[in-house]
């Protein structure tokens, strides 16, 4: 089979088009560079950003102070907060907040259609509806990438001095949460190019009603009719990283808390503490008939809110897919930076481990500003290495293999199969060393022996083959790290080792690519970060 090849030449790519996508595309077009942003759905609309129902910004000229947003992320995080990532928050997020303002992302119904309104403007080259499936190196340097269209059978050779990911995050596409396009793309983009991953023993805590099990649009749908609510986080505010609320205006329909009718939404996560003791004896007592987010408060605990969510709610979509900015591509302290020359990341694709009400999106402007900022000045001092013919075909050759080939498993049928594997809650809810070690034989058969024999009978069967892949690639990460890690800490909840361990565990696990095989390493925070 013979595909069309386009190429493009560019100085910057931006592969996602979200918060953190469009400003690092805007700040890297500000420098005067060509930009190119691709993004597999459309940008403005897919990914989270269409969700986000709030904007959490700091004025350091009035609280609160660093010490109390660094005290707040601790308990949150178990102490493992990016710490450098607040302070990026802290002295952006009013800048990010008025580059929102000006283009009047603020006041209309859906912030990504202002988004790419100014993408436009400033003469940023568009790709939606395009994957980006493999990343081009030349002398152990990013140099560009692959990618393709849903449309046509075409590989678009895209040439790079460097490349920003800001794709997201993921889970394993189960129904009832909307955000079955995410699917840990750009972490496994980055992590075969030899980035670092960290967080990958965390797991994101969602809940979804039953009814709205197959409708996931349904959960969330009433945001898409809400703006996006500032909330300036000042010397009046509880000084978490939550943000208090700000003299903008009240708060109302258009607060990421509360629904147009005063109802909490549908589908939010019923979140507190419960101890992994307290998790293990109700799973055993049958009080989990099918997610652990019943158990929030405890079992003791459990009054008519509790029971009503027992009846109400299931295992969300969400399986496989961490906290805001929990996981994700661990850059160089201070930086965006990753540890493979001509490669940045901002966002949901970004482990950071700071988020709250706001925060998220204003965490992503900011870092997807400074994203871009760092990859223009790289690439005006770096100037462009080209990859050589051989290496374009061969790269290319193995994007379009599942296009290829006659016989094969399709990607419909491997996501399946991975999804039961993983979405139990005892698998990684409830975490033991057996059963996660039963789930990675597992992960590991069908990544020798199906993931390599995947078969596409058209371009959105291309899609599918490689967000499977990316998926259970990251499906491995998340049970090694989660053996590793022998504590239970925030999410992570180990039934073998149910005490948070601050003694020998206050560190990031971090996974990198050794060969064939996964490196897991524990690096300590740096002292000053200590409790």
């Amino acid at each position: 089979m013979v595909f069309v090849q386009e190429e493009i030449k560019t100085d910057i790519l931006v592969i996602g088009g979200g918060h953190a996508g469009t400003f690092a595309a805007m700040k890297a077009r500000d420098k005067g560079l060509d930009v190119t942003l691709a993004d597999k759905g459309r940008v403005g609309r897919s990914g989270k950003t269409p969700w986000s129902a709030a904007y959490s910004y700091c004025d350091p000229s009035s609280g609160p102070s660093l010490e109390s947003l660094y005290s707040e992320s601790d308990s949150g995080s178990g102490y493992l907060v990016r710490k450098d990532y607040i302070d990026m928050w802290f002295n952006d997020s009013k800048s990010r907040y008025d580059d929102l303002s000006s283009w009047g992302a603020l006041t209309v119904k859906n912030h990504g259609d202002a988004y790419r309104e100014q993408l436009v403007k400033n003469n940023v080259r568009l790709l939606d509806r395009t994957m980006i499936a493999e990343l081009l190196m030349k002398d152990g340097r990013v140099a560009g990438a692959i990618g393709f269209p849903m449309e046509e059978d075409k590989a678009i050779v895209i040439h790079a001095t460097a490349v920003v990911i800001c794709s997201g995050s993921g889970a394993i596409k189960l129904p009832g949460y909307p955000n079955a396009c995410l699917t840990h793309d750009g972490q496994a983009l980055a992590y075969l190019a030899g980035a670092e991953i960290a967080g990958k023993e965390n797991v994101a805590d969602r809940a979804t009603p039953v009814k709205n099990l197959c409708n996931p649009w349904a959960q969330y749908g009433k945001e898409f009719e809400w703006t996006m609510l500032p909330r300036m986080s000042g010397s009046s505010a509880s000084g978490s990283p939550e943000g208090g609320r700000g003299g903008e205006r009240p708060a109302g329909p258009e607060d990421g808390n509360q629904r147009p009718d005063g109802e909490r939404p549908e589908g939010r996560a019923v979140r507190a503490s419960v101890s992994t003791k307290d998790m293990v004896a109700a799973a055993h007592a049958g009080k989990v008939p099918v997610t652990p987010q019943v158990l929030v408060g405890g079992p003791a605990s459990m009054g008519p809110t509790m029971m009503e969510a027992e009846a109400q709610l299931t295992l969300s979509g969400a399986i496989g897919m961490a906290n805001h900015r929990f996981d994700g591509i661990f850059t160089k302290l201070n930086t965006c930076t990753s540890n493979v020359e001509g490669l940045f990341a901002a966002g949901d694709a970004v482990y950071a481990a700071i988020s709250g009400t706001g925060v998220s999106s204003a965490g992503c402007t900011v870092q997807g500003a400074r994203a871009g900022i760092e990859a223009a000045e790289y690439a005006l001092k770096a100037g462009k290495r080209q990859p050589g013919k051989a290496d374009i075909t061969e790269a290319t050759d193995r994007v379009f293999l599942p296009r290829t080939r006659e016989k094969g498993y399709s990607p419909a049928y491997l996501t399946q199969v991975l999804q039961h594997i993983m979405s139990p809650y005892f698998v990684l809810y409830l975490k033991k060393e057996d059963r996660l070690n039963a789930a990675l034989t597992n992960i590991g058969f069908l990544r020798d022996h199906f993931a390599q024999s995947l078969k596409a009978n058209d371009m959105h069967e291309l899609r599918l083959a490689h967000e499977t892949r990316n998926m259970l690639l990251n499906a491995e990460m998340m049970l090694r790290a989660s053996l590793f890690r022998t504590e239970s800490r925030g999410t992570h909840k180990r039934e073998d080792f149910p005490d948070q361990d601050d003694k020998n565990w206050i560190a990031w696990v971090v996974i990198s690519r050794d060969g064939d095989s996964m490196k897991l390493e524990k690096r300590s925070i740096p002292d000053a970060w200590k409790p």
